[in-house]
């Protein structure tokens, strides 16, 4: 469920306080003041600074999911399914370069642990997704398991993208966008 705009506002002052800071030294009195909204009302929509975190990484991921599935449509090949779940990534990290760094960040940390199941969630509906539209070209593709699937086709992007915006690379990935969509398609086209 997407949140409202109050939710949203929360949500991205948290996003602003929680890179700016760190989570752990960020208060919820930091995200009030950023957002303009009572503690209590983050109470209610959250229960705590940590609730926020995890709706703050859920709602990421969903938002990605949302721009996979446009990219998706009216994809007729394997080759274009697999450009567009490349596209789809490279524009929402460089559309939202504050957020993809915070899932990176939180991607190893014990709050992916304590928000596994709305993770897991996410992260099944994109596969599925994925593999769904992909098994409608079956003969094109090499015999990959599922949940392998994201990473051969997406795991030079996340890559290469944590590194842009931890500045150790300059060029912008939507710039190297080609190389990627070349790199997934060698990794499960048919031989």
């Amino acid at each position: 469920m997407q949140a409202s705009k109050r939710q949203h506002d929360i949500l991205m002052a948290a996003l602003a306080c929680f890179n700016d800071k760190g989570i752990e030294a960020t208060s919820i009195a930091d995200i009030g003041q950023q957002a303009g909204a009572s503690v209590g009302s983050m109470y209610h929509h959250y229960g705590n600074k940590e609730g926020i975190a995890i709706a703050l990484l859920v709602e990421g991921m969903r938002s990605n999911a949302e721009m996979l599935k446009a990219h998706l449509e009216n994809r007729s090949t394997a080759r274009q399914a697999i450009e567009a779940a490349v596209m789809s990534l490279v524009e929402w990290i460089v559309t939202n370069p504050e957020w993809a760094r915070f899932i990176y960040t939180v991607s190893s940390s014990r709050l992916m642990q304590q928000s596994a199941t709305q993770l897991k969630e996410v992260n099944s509906h994109n596969s599925e997704l994925l593999a769904e539209y992909l098994a409608k070209h079956s003969k094109q593709l090499r015999s990959v398991p599922k949940e392998v699937l994201p990473s051969l086709l997406l795991g030079s992007v996340h890559d290469y993208a944590r590194r842009w915006l931890n500045g150790q690379v300059l060029t912008n990935p939507k710039e190297l966008e080609s190389f990627f969509i070349d790199a997934a398609w060698q990794n499960v086209k048919s031989h």
